[in-house]
């Protein structure tokens, strides 16, 4: 496939975006600048509140909606739905005006993914199909923070075989937004100690510098009213304008019943976690970690979009299996289309699961942690050397 082919099909798949985009400019021109920022307004808000010494509002749904309706007007409901470690990030965008403080966010969460994606030595191309994509343009118009935790997860495995530690701490940093990092601990522990050590360390800092900076009753408000409020998001429904984004393998089976959608939800988060143990490639653990959370949304799929990204690659250098070709592109379109398309939500499950078929034939073909040969290195054109791995392998333990 030809270059001006894959950049026509990538503008073409930004189109349902880029029609979202001109309604946003339609509200703010037309006096609904609060509905336009939409869940900008919590990252302001929960900052500029933070500053402020008024973290009692965070908590309160009533004072919370209270406030954001003194300064916007009638606007659709609101809820802080973080814990407090995300506030330390919120709060340096805290002292700007709403609007500012988002787009500036907005700016450096996509610098941060670019800069993750430099390092780990990906094209330019793959860096500029990757921020210009449905889904990047779709977590932008949302106000959202799929870039920065893209940047931290897909930071975490990408940069593993050459920077461990480094990997470690950016999987620590992403416990700003635990339910998309339930595949990383056991994974990390498996392929490098170092790393998880790491990992461990930095979530451990994060949540101790937000305890120090915000006091234990941030904590404790975060734990009896935010993390029962997100919890009842997925068992009653409530409120629906947040039920009905949810595109996870809960949501596509709650037609048969809250339990039994948690009880399926379960059985794959443990198999996702189960088996992202056993990967090396980057695209399955992308993957793998929108298929184990529960609280998913069409912003959360930046990384499934990276894993895509990875898959084209290397499908044109090695050939696409038949119908990769079509899934692919399928998986890149779909999450921008899904604001118009809300009907076919419930069918992401599905695509992940064939992406991931697709990744397992990536791994065999393009792992993401073989290590890179060093001189005097006892690895010949043969094979690995039976010489045990040094101390800081990311090899299996």
């Amino acid at each position: 496939m030809k270059k001006p082919v894959l950049i026509l099909l990538a503008f073409l798949s930004c189109v349902p975006s880029l029609g979202e985009g001109f309604a946003v400019l339609w509200g703010i021109s037309h006096g609904f600048a609060g509905k336009a920022l939409r869940d900008g307004l919590d990252f302001w808000a929960g900052g500029f509140l933070a500053l402020h010494g008024r973290l009692p509002v965070i908590f309160d749904a009533a004072a919370y909606n209270a406030f954001l309706s003194g300064l916007y007007g009638h606007i659709p409901f609101h809820v802080w739905s973080y814990p407090p470690s995300y506030l330390l990030l919120a709060a340096a965008f805290g002292w700007l005006a709403p609007w500012h403080a988002v787009l500036a966010f907005d700016a450096l969460s996509l610098l941060a993914l670019v800069a993750m994606l430099r390092a780990a030595q990906k094209s330019w191309w793959l860096v500029a199909a990757v921020a210009l994509s449905p889904v990047s343009l779709e977590n932008l118009l949302e106000g959202q923070n799929a870039a920065v935790m893209t940047a931290l997860i897909g930071g975490a495995i990408l940069l593993l075989p050459s920077k461990p530690r480094l990997a470690g701490i950016l999987a620590g940093l992403a416990s700003i937004k635990p339910q998309l990092g339930l595949a990383l601990p056991l994974f990390l522990l498996r392929r490098s100690r170092p790393a998880f050590f790491a990992a461990s360390l930095a979530a451990i800092a994060l949540a101790a510098l937000s305890l120090l900076a915000f006091g234990p009753k941030s904590w404790a408000d975060f734990w009896t009213i935010t993390r029962p409020a997100m919890s009842a998001v997925l068992l009653t429904g409530q409120p629906p304008s947040f039920a009905a984004g949810l595109i996870s393998v809960f949501a596509a089976a709650r037609f048969l019943g809250t339990h039994t959608a948690l009880l399926i939800q379960s059985a794959a988060t443990l198999a996702a976690i189960a088996y992202a143990a056993t990967r090396r490639d980057a695209p399955s653990l992308l993957i793998l970690t929108a298929l184990a959370s529960p609280y998913l949304h069409d912003y959360d799929l930046l990384g499934v979009t990276l894993a895509t990204a990875l898959l084209i690659e290397s499908g044109l250098k090695n050939g696409f299996a038949g119908g990769e070709a079509i899934l692919l592109f399928i998986a890149w379109f779909g999450p921008g289309a899904l604001p118009w398309a809300p009907q076919f939500a419930h069918l992401t499950p599905l695509i992940l699961l064939l992406l991931l078929a697709s990744a397992a034939r990536y791994g065999r073909l393009n792992p993401c942690d073989s290590s890179q040969v060093q001189p005097n290195s006892p690895v010949s054109s043969a094979g690995p050397s039976p010489i045990p791995d040094p101390h800081e392998s990311t090899a299996p333990g």
